[in-house]
């Protein structure tokens, strides 16, 4: 893949997407997205070709019926991951972890991704075992042929928009980095992260709000059991929750939310000290490192 400097955006390039799950549809639907409205405004897209690679005939269904607006620009592949590598400037794994092997250990793989810049959203499988699998140990294993990959890990609301994207930090050309970030800036915001801090990063940028979703039902079942119907209750807590985002992306920290809306005797404070004696906390804090260390250990 050609590279410019970091202040020249490169346009027109191809991006596949390997693995179109949840998340692989996702990314893919966002970056096509915002590329139709550079065309829209005038601008040339920074990517102007879309593969999309699948195993299943009933998944490139679903994307061609998903997408059937913009079949000129995207390409489904089935079961023919080497030839959208082959035909991409920037491919991004998207597919399960499990599947790392089979798929970065197909013959002509290493040859299709050569020079190029590869993205991936696998959990738990860091760049120097993904660069393995790729190039095993060939005597071919040297910098100025190997592929850039980088890693990435973004959540569900990446459909949205909305999602919090974790970056490694790697040595690589600039150039690459950014257009990275760019693509992760499609989904919502990033945010840079040293390799040694990438998998709690990720858990906190992927499955932390899931954890979430465990106190959201306890909350709508008390609510519930006090008389109020589950639908109207979960409209409450939402907004609730967009509440206290806002409120914590304006710099106020829990220990201060906490502070705020307890009064002396009143019903936050009695909340509050219940869930202390049921060490929800703790609950939490362990889920956080249990998480981490699983993907540490894929």
């Amino acid at each position: 893949m050609a590279t410019t400097n970091a202040g020249t955006p490169r346009t027109g390039m191809t991006l596949a997407v390997v693995g179109c799950g949840i998340m692989g549809t996702a990314i893919l639907s966002c970056v096509m997205d915002s590329c139709a409205k550079a065309r829209e405004a005038g601008e040339e897209p920074r990517i102007t070709k879309f593969i999309a690679c699948v195993n299943s005939k009933g998944s490139a269904e679903r994307l061609k019926s998903r997408f059937k607006n913009n079949l000129n620009r995207l390409t489904v592949l089935q079961q023919d991951n080497v030839r959208g590598m082959k035909e991409a400037d920037i491919v991004l794994l998207g597919c399960k972890p499990y599947m790392a092997k089979m798929v970065l250990t197909a013959v002509g793989v290493r040859e299709a991704l050569k020079g190029k810049l590869v993205i991936s959203v696998l959990a738990g499988t860091p760049v120097p075992k993904m660069q393995s699998l790729i190039w095993g140990q060939s005597e071919d294993n040297k910098a100025e042929s190997q592929c850039f990959v980088v890693r990435g890990m973004c959540n569900i609301a990446a459909e949205f928009g909305q999602s919090m994207t974790v970056i490694e930090t790697i040595d690589m050309p600039e150039d690459l980095m950014e257009l990275t970030n760019w693509i992760f800036l499609q989904l919502g915001k990033t945010a840079p992260i040293a390799p040694d801090l990438f998998d709690i990063g990720g858990v906190l940028a992927g499955p932390s709000g899931v954890f979430l979703s465990v106190a959201i039902d306890g909350i709508l079942d008390g609510a519930v059991s006090q008389g109020l119907k589950r639908a109207q209750a979960r409209t409450m807590m939402t907004q609730s929750l967009v509440g206290l985002a806002r409120l914590l992306e304006q710099g106020n920290t829990p220990d201060q939310l906490r502070e705020k809306f307890s009064s002396p005797r009143g019903t936050t404070i009695a909340g509050l000290l219940s869930l202390e004696e049921d060490r929800v906390r703790y609950a939490f804090s362990k889920a956080v490192i249990a998480s981490a260390h699983r993907s540490e250990t894929m």
